[in-house]
């Protein structure tokens, strides 16, 4: 019942919306990434660099707190609050709108402009949208319509095409297969962003990175995360050498409870560093269970390990695209696997299966996504006139 009174306000604010097409649409750009919480990902990469190859285009970021990136504005980047009128009136005004999530349902855009839909995630491994096991069929029907809404679509791989636009999403248009803008950083990495990064964090020099990334959860229970960080350090340092310190990285929706997942001195809390593909430059290593940036990772080709307590209830909840078992990253599901995976990992065989993965999902990875959909960006509303 909820969903439904839910979704027929949503329907009502689409109405309302029509009034906006009294405005002409403008020679604009919409950003808005994580609904609004950051200033990141693929949206964030494309936003730059269209800043600085084509600074006559407007530029318009939509943020949960707007009043936190001034630093955007001194730069001629228009910020507002997500959600609000003015949001509105700026999303409907714009001629391209760039997001990386489900978007506002409410929302409801013009035949004339472009929506462009870079997704948060690369590879094809938990199940999402409409194939999701953990959602009424009102939820699946509406996250069908709501995606179809989309105009072009980036794709990491051709699995993620087959199974989550092609397939959960059923959307028909076009998809562009070029990887990810946010995974340029990781294809053509800069040293000046890990030097960055450990400064921020306070990372001591010399000190090897083991970031723990654990996806989100229906329950938001911090049981799942029962990590013995000192064993686990230990066992890095036995089997990679070096001293090892871990980043804690939690989903935001745990962003409150980070700290008391560990506290150890040798443990950093990047849960609110503003960007996750900075923290995965940064890192020697990846702690997760089911995200998704174990794709994002493996084009670093650095050691990877799924500590995953919660396997077969998850694969009952969501479930996968791509079985687990053939992935190309140790599992553990208790400290006794997860130690004995990091001590017995085998670098040459990771990296002959890392390979293997990438060409089993049809990897699109190419290190210019961003310069390729800037390029589309400015075709359309130049109107072929660059």
């Amino acid at each position: 019942m909820r969903q439904r009174v839910k979704y027929a306000i949503e329907h009502a604010v689409q109405s309302a919306l029509q009034l906006f097409r009294v405005f002409p649409l403008k020679d604009r750009v919409s950003f808005i990434s994580f609904s609004g919480r950051q200033y990141s990902d693929s949206p964030r990469r494309i936003s730059e660099l269209l800043l600085e190859q084509h600074p006559e285009i407007q530029q318009v970021w939509a943020f949960e707190d707007p009043e936190k990136y001034d630093f955007l504005r001194k730069k001629g980047v228009i910020t507002v609050k997500y959600k609000s009128l003015k949001y509105l009136y700026y999303v409907m005004t714009s001629k391209v709108y760039v997001d990386n999530a489900e978007f506002w349902s409410a929302l409801k855009f013009r035949p004339n402009q472009m929506v462009l839909e870079t997704w948060h995630g690369g590879g094809a491994y938990k199940r999402v949208g409409s194939d999701r096991l953990d959602i009424s069929a009102l939820e699946q029907q509406h996250a069908i319509e709501k995606m179809n809404k989309i105009t072009l679509f980036l794709s990491s791989c051709r699995s993620f095409t087959d199974f989550v636009i092609r397939g959960s999403y059923k959307y028909s248009g076009e998809v562009l297969e070029c990887g990810l803008p946010r995974n340029d950083d990781l294809l053509h990495p800069n040293a000046e962003i890990p030097e960055k990064t450990r400064a921020q964090l306070g990372i001591p020099e010399g000190a090897k990175v083991l970031l723990y990334a654990p996806t989100f959860r229906n329950s938001h229970s911090l049981e799942l995360y029962d990590v013995d960080f000192a064993r686990l350090k230990d066992a890095m340092e036995q089997r990679f050498g070096g001293r090892w310190v871990i980043v804690l990285r939690m989903h935001y929706y745990l962003a409150e409870k980070a700290l008391e997942v560990g506290q150890q001195d040798f443990i950093f809390d990047g849960t609110n560093y503003p960007d996750m593909q900075e923290l995965l430059l940064t890192s020697d290593a990846l702690l997760t269970d089911y995200s998704s940036s174990i794709w994002d990772f493996s084009l670093l080709g650095r050691p990877c390990f799924l500590y995953a307590t919660d396997l077969m209830e998850y694969r009952g909840e969501r479930d996968f695209y791509t079985p687990i078992d053939i992935w190309p990253f140790p599992i553990a599901t208790n400290n006794d696997e997860l130690e004995k995976s990091v001590l017995e990992f085998d670098s040459e065989k990771y990296t002959q299966n890392i390979h293997e993965h990438h060409t089993q999902l049809g990897g699109c990875e190419s290190g210019c996504a961003t310069e390729q959909v800037v390029r589309r960006i400015a075709y359309f509303i130049t109107g072929g006139k660059i």
